[in-house]
């Protein structure tokens, strides 16, 4: 096993038990390979396997944590609805772009009220350096996110 693999399997493990909670007992994996995407998972033999793009071996921590933790939020919400529910969801998520918009953005939002927000952002920078580009198709748009750090940021300073 290579460094970048445990790195991987490091931030998974750390995320799980930081923010997801329902995740601790799933077998979930992680490995390199993402072709097209920059990170997806998918469901093989009841393991969940989350595949990163080799464009993100370089990236710092923070910024694979963005990702890993938008992919665990799927998973997360793709665990509280049922076998069947969850095969039509993905359905549509492949067929329709509304559909696919609206699953991505919330997901996104999930991601921001476990505190991600700042991580998103990161990865956000990170990959448009790379020529990635994002619209709402792929969740919450830069200033979206860029509204949900500075919230956050501000009402932490308000509760000190």
């Amino acid at each position: 096993m290579s460094e970048a693999d445990t790195r991987l399997r490091r931030i998974l493990r750390r995320l799980i038990l930081r923010s997801f909670p329902r995740l601790r007992r799933q077998p979930i994996e992680i490995a390199w390979g993402a072709e097209d995407d920059l990170l997806f998972y998918n469901v093989e033999d009841s393991r969940h396997r989350i595949w990163v793009n080799d464009c993100l071996r370089d990236a710092p921590r923070r910024v694979l944590e963005g990702g890993i933790a938008h992919e665990l939020c799927h998973i997360d919400a793709d665990l509280r609805i049922g076998p069947y529910s969850r095969q039509l969801s993905w359905e549509r998520y492949f067929r329709s772009r509304w559909h696919r918009m609206r699953e991505e953005r919330a997901i996104e939002e999930r991601a921001v009220e476990l505190g991600y927000a700042p991580h998103l952002l990161a990865f956000m920078g990170y990959t448009r350096r790379l020529g990635r580009t994002f619209t709402r198709e792929h969740g919450l748009l830069l200033w979206e996110l860029r509204r949900y750090a500075n919230t956050r940021r501000s009402s932490a300073t308000l509760q000190a």
